[in-house]
């Protein structure tokens, strides 16, 4: 009987064996594991087209992204604090929102009947004494006129700089205290980017780097700029340490409003004409970096050097020139694609399939 079994058992190793042997060809095996890959490997045959590309040279920028909002470098909540004057009745507006203003243009003034009185009386004893008084009565009547003229002078709002009016705040008849915001000017012709960056970031972005800016209301539109201030401190943000950075913009659009939010890339490094493959085409090995690079329909992994990345493509230093033909995909297990039988897929695709076959 015990014979009998292992005749058998025997039968049946024999029979698996010859149908191992007859499917050889059609078992997937496996290539690359999506972290490392052996480079003394050789893959050939079936080797899809889709997944070949040619090497390059290009431009790569590691950037550093923010965002922020925008407003003019030029901007200035008025009020008759800056006048002097403590306060009184507005008289009268002389502009409107949206009016393009020049430097020292009027904008509002307050009742000023009183001062102008006695900047007439002190004027008048002025010119009196400079016909009957003594030089120092003159020089006393003149000083008198001097401070009468300011007093009358600071019931007067004008403009800083030339800009736009972009919103006022009192209405005709209103008494304020001098303190209280009357008018919003802006210089419309060149805005910036107040943003913020990591406590990491912060050791790569340095004044003077470019910048790429982007608003939302204008998508597709990429304004160029540079890093005009990195900020000596830092400040807590929801839990998050960041340090403030001002952003100028070169170009200003007629559609700007400040508040408008917007998105940047500083660009902290930049490397033109230099071979760049796309990230997906890296594994690694013992040996560091690999790539599959194609040579008589043969997918060699090839040990690369890198450089720096933007997060879609990498630069490569050594190990891959212009012209090479390489495998655009790392490849990773995948268990489910293939029935758990241990195919290989190409990560990022529709749908993973088996491209190579080794040998």
């Amino acid at each position: 009987m015990g014979k009998k079994k292992l005749l058998i058992w025997i039968l049946l190793i024999l029979i698996i064996g010859g149908v191992v042997f007859l499917l050889r060809d059609h078992l997937p095996i496996p290539i690359l594991n999506s972290s490392r890959v052996s480079s003394e490997s050789v893959y050939s045959e079936n080797i899809d087209p889709r997944a070949i590309i040619e090497v390059k040279k290009g431009i790569i920028k590691k950037t550093v992204s923010t965002s922020g909002y925008i407003k003019p470098v030029n901007e200035a909540y008025l009020s008759f604090a800056t006048t002097g004057t403590t306060g009184g009745t507005v008289e009268r507006i002389l502009v409107k929102r949206g009016e393009i203003v020049e430097r020292g243009q009027e904008l509002v003034k307050l009742e000023d009947k009183q001062e102008h009185l006695n900047y007439l009386k002190a004027k008048n004893e002025y010119e009196l004494a400079k016909i009957t008084g003594s030089p120092s009565q003159i020089e006393e009547k003149k000083l008198t006129m001097e401070v009468a003229l300011d007093r009358y002078e600071s019931k007067t709002l004008r403009a800083p700089f030339s800009g736009k009016i972009v919103d006022i705040f009192v209405s005709e008849g209103d008494f304020i205290e001098g303190t209280h915001d009357v008018i919003y000017l802006i210089d419309d012709s060149s805005y910036e980017v107040a943003a913020s960056i990591s406590e990491v970031d912060c050791l790569e972005v340095k004044v003077g780097q470019r910048v790429e800016i982007e608003l939302d209301i204008l998508k597709g539109h990429i304004f160029p700029g540079t890093v005009t201030e990195v900020a000596e401190y830092a400040r807590m943000e929801g839990g998050v340490v960041t340090v403030p950075v001002t952003l100028r913009m070169d170009e200003v659009s007629p559609y700007f409003k400040p508040g408008f939010s917007a998105t940047a890339k500083i660009i902290v490094n930049m490397i033109e004409n230099t071979i760049i493959v796309p990230v997906t085409a890296l594994s690694t090995s013992s040996r560091g970096s690999v790539v599959l690079k194609v040579e008589d329909n043969k997918a060699l992994p090839t040990p690369v050097q890198i450089g720096i990345s933007d997060g879609f493509y990498q630069e490569i230093k050594e190990g891959l020139q212009e012209g090479d033909r390489i495998i655009v995909n790392s490849y990773q297990m995948s268990t489910t694609s293939q029935g758990g039988r241990g195919g290989f897929g190409v990560i990022g695709g529709p749908t993973p399939i088996p491209m190579l076959r080794q040998r």
